[in-house]
């Protein structure tokens, strides 16, 4: 059975064939090029992957930034959370000694969402014109409480942009009026308002 060469024996048998070589560093591309000179004059030149610095390997990866930012348009930084981890898909730090069961939390998401300059959740909703509750009960003409009643009844649509919340959609056409009669139930007009939309 032939023996390992030990490493001693393998830089002395190197020296035989090898005249130098000379490492480029190419920091842009992430490669080392590596220029081989051999005694009988043949040059070769070989590629290698830089290893990773501590920084890049708890680094979010690009895919997984760019899943963040969609996923940001219709839920909130908990949900991203839960959905991320059910995929399977690990925050950069689980790399590190002792961490590889750490998960994404709503914190982590946040984080990683405000680090990238990620638009938030609140500001896109903004963008597509919802309002704050103040706002909305402005606009409407109504009590904040009687809002939140309306939103109980599918009267109003609100969307969460964090656990605790909301901005609210009030329809630029038709929307609902407040009734003072003790006949016009709000559950009425609720179910009359679902037939119209479903109509």
């Amino acid at each position: 059975m032939i023996q390992p060469l030990a490493n001693r024996e393998r830089k002395r048998l190197l020296a035989y064939i090898v005249e130098d070589v000379t490492l480029v560093k190419l920091a842009d591309e992430g490669t080392t090029k590596i220029h081989v000179r051999f005694k009988a004059g043949k040059i070769e030149t070989l590629t290698a992957q830089n290893p990773k610095t501590s920084a890049q390997q708890v680094k979010t990866q690009p895919e997984v930034l760019e899943l963040i930012d969609k996923l940001l348009d219709d839920h909130t930084c908990s949900q991203i959370a839960q959905l991320l981890n059910d995929r399977g898909i690990r925050p950069g730090g689980c790399v590190r000694p002792g961490k590889s069961n750490i998960r994404f939390t709503a914190l982590r998401v946040s984080y990683i969402a405000q680090r990238n300059g990620l638009r938030s959740r609140r500001d896109r909703l903004r963008d597509r014109g919802m309002l704050t509750k103040l706002e909305a009960a402005a606009r409407l003409d109504i009590h904040e409480a009687t809002l939140t009643w309306w939103v109980e009844h599918g009267l109003v649509k609100r969307h969460a942009y964090n656990d605790y919340a909301f901005l609210y959609e009030v329809p630029d056409s038709h929307p609902p009026i407040k009734h003072s009669s003790r006949w016009d139930r709000l559950t009425d007009r609720a179910k009359a308002a679902h037939s119209e939309r479903r109509i």
